[in-house]
């Protein structure tokens, strides 16, 4: 075998059921129908078309595409995530590398049409859904002059050929174990939230945590404790506003309730770049998520939406306008901490991970506000949140308000 010692993983059992002949994803029609499913634009199917006869003639380089398909639509116990550690093609491709890596993921299209139809879900839903291919093919082609995606964009776009991500109007939500040692109680009386923090977790002074963005307290800082019986719970409490709260707080459970800790299902938030961020489209999108997957997943039922990202980065709410689409989306979510580097966001901002800050654009207003607080000796963390899926009828701000009833 010509590759890398990491795609020796199953290759025994793909080889064993690799067909004969031209692949079907690989055949003229199956690329002209998988590039329109997905919203390629339509200069791209010859591309691929090229790129696919250049494997067909080559037994090895069809053994590994077989094989790269295996892995990803037909394995029962490999992880797409683990596709991010495939090789560079460089060497048998080129600058087509990328292209090969398309032509995967455009290889597990239909299979997920089959499942989503088994689904019952919406037309509209799945093409919605598959355009994120077409999105990161474009973003690839901007950047390298070709058609093509990562090893880690691959990974990132089985999660919607295997029917765990979906798009619904502006944003993505995948079904996902909830991961935060963060736990979630709401008054029985007033159906007020309070988030407390886990055990052991260190914080700084200023409520975030330890070492986010490279600083650490050891002067100001804490490590928490989180303790729960069958009467009380204790720990430190998570402003809404996203850092914690020095000292610790106490909830009878006769009065409050856990609604979400440690391995409880819920949805992940993604923002897809390509459009701005309409706060109604958003608000919209979590109202229809919350019909959608009872609907379409009952056997799937979910606790919370819960979002990591830079966009949560609670520092836009001083550097940007309070009517800004980032900071209205922010204020929608009950925020949290969580560690980051010093630079979260910065190369989805400029499109590039400038080092000479002098030479990044200025020529937006999120992009200006971003360079005075750098070039003033600050950094970019990112951010967490919350939104309860029995909450978005109750406004807007909904958990900051809460605060403010106090």
């Amino acid at each position: 075998m010509l590759f890398d010692k990491v795609f020796e993983v199953e290759w025994s059992a793909s080889q064993e059921t690799m067909p004969k002949g031209r692949f079907p994803f690989l055949t003229r029609d199956a690329i002209a129908e998988s590039c329109a499913v997905v919203g390629l634009e339509e200069e791209a199917v010859p591309y691929l078309r090229s790129v696919a006869d250049r494997i067909a003639e080559n037994p090895d380089l069809m053994r590994l595409a077989w094989h790269c398909h295996y892995l990803l639509c037909l394995s029962k116990t490999y992880s797409h995530y683990d596709c991010r550690s495939w090789p560079s093609l460089e060497e048998h491709f080129g600058k087509d590398e990328g292209a090969f890596y398309l032509l995967i993921a455009l290889s597990g299209v239909p299979q997920a049409q089959a499942f989503h139809r088994s689904r019952g879900v919406p037309e509209q839903v799945m093409q919605d859904t598959y355009s994120d291919t077409a999105i990161w093919a474009r973003d690839y082609r901007e950047r390298h002059g070709v058609w093509g995606v990562t090893t880690h964009i691959l990974a990132w776009l089985f999660n919607h050929l295997l029917g765990d991500l979906y798009r619904i109007v502006r944003l993505q939500f995948m079904q996902r174990p909830y991961r935060q040692n963060l736990h979630a109680f709401r008054s029985r009386a007033t159906r007020k939230v309070m988030v407390l923090s886990g055990e052991g977790i260190r914080y700084r002074g200023d409520g975030q945590l330890d070492g986010t963005g490279g600083e650490r307290d050891p002067e100001n800082g804490w490590t928490t404790r989180f303790l729960m019986d069958n009467n009380r719970v204790v720990g430190t409490l998570i402003h809404p506003d996203g850092y914690a709260l020095k000292g610790e707080v106490t909830l009878p459970l006769d009065e409050w309730q856990c609604i979400l800790t440690s391995g409880d299902h819920i949805l992940e938030v993604h923002i897809p770049g390509g459009i701005p961020m309409d706060f109604d489209a958003i608000r919209r999108s979590f109202r229809l998520a919350a019909d959608f997957f009872p609907r379409h997943f009952p056997d799937r039922p979910f606790k919370a939406f819960c979002c990591g990202s830079w966009l949560l980065n609670t520092q836009f709410q001083d550097m940007l306008p309070p009517d800004s689409n980032i900071v209205r989306f922010q204020r929608e979510y009950y925020l949290f901490p969580i560690r980051s580097g010093g630079r979260s966001g910065f190369t989805r901002i400029f499109r590039e991970n400038y080092q000479d800050l002098s030479a990044a654009p200025r020529d937006t207003t999120l992009r200006r506000a971003v360079l005075d607080h750098l070039q003033a000796g600050g950094y970019l963390r990112a951010g967490g949140g919350l939104i309860f899926p029995e909450d978005l009828d109750r406004g807007t701000e909904v958990y900051r308000k809460m605060i403010k009833q106090e």
